[in-house]
C-alpha cells in the first residue's frame, strides 16, 4: 500500500517546503484544487524534478466533451494519477478513457491511472437522504458507482476504506482503490465522516491512502509520516 501526502496549500513554496521536510519516506503527493489553482502546473513540474509521483486531484466533472478534453490536457503534465467524478455519467467516463488513451498513444506519453471519485468522505447517508437517493446505503451507492467506473474502463476509484473490502470482493483485487479520510490513531477526524486508520485501510485492501493534515499540520512532518508508515507495517 502506498501513502500519498496531500499538499493542501495555497502557495507553492509551502508545498515545496513540506516535501523537502518529509524527505524520502513519501514518494506520492496529491495536488488538489487549492494548490493547482494557485500555482498551476509548476508544482507538478517541480515534484517530477524531485523524483516524486503525482496524483492530480482535480475531480473533473462536466459534460463528456469538456471533461474528456480536460483529462487529455492533464495527461501532458506528467501526472501519474488523474481523477474524474463517476457521477458525471457513463458517457463522460467512457469518453474520458478513450480521449486519454488516444492522447497518450498519439504523443507517446506514459498513461496515467484514471480514477473515479465515488462518494466524498465528507458525505454519508444523511447526504443521500437529503438528495433523495433513498435506494442505497452509502456502501451500496459507492459500489454501484464503482461498478459503472469499471465497466467504462477506469482503473479504480476513490472511496472510503470502509467500502474497499466490498469493492474488491465484487470488482476484483486488480481494480484499484484510493482511500482518503485517513486518520492515524488518536487524530481528530475534523470534517470527515467515513474515516479509518492507516492500518485498517491496509487490512481492508486499499491500494493507496491519502493523508493530509496528520502530516502537513504536524510539528514534525517527517516524524509524522514515518509514524504512519510504521503503523502500517507494524
Amino acid at each position: 500500500m502506498e501513502v500519498i501526502t496531500a499538499l493542501d496549500f495555497n502557495e507553492i513554496e509551502k508545498a515545496k517546503s513540506l516535501v523537502k521536510s518529509v524527505g524520502s519516506c513519501i514518494n506520492y503527493y496529491k495536488v488538489g484544487l487549492e494548490l493547482f489553482v494557485s500555482s498551476g502546473p509548476a508544482i507538478i513540474d517541480w515534484l517530477k524534478s524531485e523524483g516524486k509521483n503525482v496524483f492530480l486531484d482535480l475531480k473533473f466533472h462536466d459534460i463528456p466533451n469538456t471533461a474528456s478534453h480536460a483529462v487529455s490536457a492533464a495527461a501532458n503534465y506528467g501526472a501519474d494519477i488523474i481523477n474524474i467524478h463517476t457521477q458525471g455519467g457513463v458517457d463522460m467516463m467512457k469518453m474520458c478513457v478513450d480521449k486519454l488513451n488516444d492522447e497518450c498513444s498519439k504523443k507517446g506519453l506514459k498513461r496515467p491511472l484514471l480514477i473515479g471519485v465515488t462518494l466524498l468522505t465528507s458525505l454519508d447517508e444523511a447526504h443521500l437522504n437529503e438528495y433523495g437517493i433513498n435506494d442505497y446505503s452509502s456502501v451500496g451507492y459507492v459500489l454501484k458507482l464503482a461498478g459503472l467506473a469499471k465497466e467504462c474502463g477506469l482503473d479504480g476509484v476513490v472511496s472510503s476504506a470502509q467500502e474497499t473490502k466490498i469493492i474488491k470482493e465484487n470488482l476484483g483485487k486488480e481494480f484499484l482503490t484510493i482511500t482518503p479520510g485517513i486518520r492515524p490513531l488518536g487524530n481528530d477526524v475534523t470534517d470527515q465522516k467515513r474515516v479509518v486508520t492507516p492500518k485498517d485501510a491496509l487490512l481492508l485492501g486499499s491500494d493507496y491512502i491519502v493523508v493530509g493534515r496528520p502530516i502537513t499540520k504536524a510539528d514534525n512532518p517527517a516524524a509524522a509520516a514515518e509514524s504512519i508508515i510504521k503503523e502500517i507495517n507494524g
